[in-house]
């Protein structure tokens, strides 16, 4: 297989892993470039959920490993651009995230939008859709997100684990639920805690349903997840609900 090239916003790990599982971590970095000035926000509050999906970059490198599957991490904070939405989406750059205000994302232009879009977004998913091209003759391509949600929001507690989401089609999702009813010390849900009707399953429809290819989005819960015996944990249990459902 030739070599593909990380870009600045997307790196690629396991590149060569014949798994048929294909990983994708859209907001593993809270990391943004200087030239941002942090947005106007405080380390401390980039350091938040609203920064970074915590724990999911360890959390999928694990997995990929795991299942010798490659992946693709998000180099760069989805405050910048959350490159789970479309450019066409209010919330592909949040003005509020949590009750907290971004300075810098308030009172963006069209080009300023635009500009974030062509820097961030088109790159990260160029280099998924290469790496797919370069694995179109394999049997077999499954794509798996990796999110984690806060157990608050917005003042309200989340009574949810691990949740398995799809976008048009259920299957991965029901045979996931259904699989992971073995772990009963864990509530398992699918579309939980969030759906396609929220948006957020817009890199299964761009890199999935529109290859026809299998897919499943998995959110867990960030306190679980957050240090490197929950990752580990976590990514096993993941890993074989996964190969139960081949």
């Amino acid at each position: 297989m030739p070599d593909i090239k990380d870009s600045k916003v997307a790196k690629i790990i396991n590149r060569h892993g014949d798994s048929p599982f294909f990983i994708i971590c859209e907001h593993a970095s809270n990391h943004i470039p200087d030239r941002y000035k942090n947005l106007g926000l405080t380390g401390e509050q980039i350091d938040r959920h609203i920064g970074w999906d915590i724990g999911a970059e360890q959390l999928a490198r694990n997995l990929a490993q795991i299942l010798n599957a490659p992946l693709v991490l998000q180099t760069q904070s989805r405050l910048l651009y959350d490159c789970n939405r479309p450019p066409s989406a209010e919330s592909a750059i949040v003005q509020v995230s949590d009750d907290t205000d971004i300075p810098g994302n308030q009172n963006l232009s069209t080009s300023d939008k635009r500009a974030r879009a062509d820097d961030i977004y088109v790159p990260f998913h160029h280099s998924i859709t290469e790496l797919l091209d370069l694995r179109a003759t394999k049997a077999r391509n499954i794509i798996v997100t990796i999110h984690s949600f806060n157990p608050i929001l917005h003042g309200v507690q989340r009574q949810l684990d691990i949740g398995f989401i799809h976008a048009a089609d259920p299957s991965w999702a029901e045979k996931l639920v259904t699989a992971g009813q073995q772990y009963t010390e864990l509530s398992i849900k699918q579309n939980q805690p969030y759906s396609a009707s929220d948006g957020v399953t817009h890199t299964l429809e761009l890199h999935g349903s529109a290859r026809h290819l299998e897919n499943v989005m998995i959110e867990v819960k960030n306190s679980l997840i957050s240090d490197a015996k929950g990752q580990s944990k976590f990514a096993k249990i993941l890993a074989n609900l996964l190969r139960a459902n081949l």
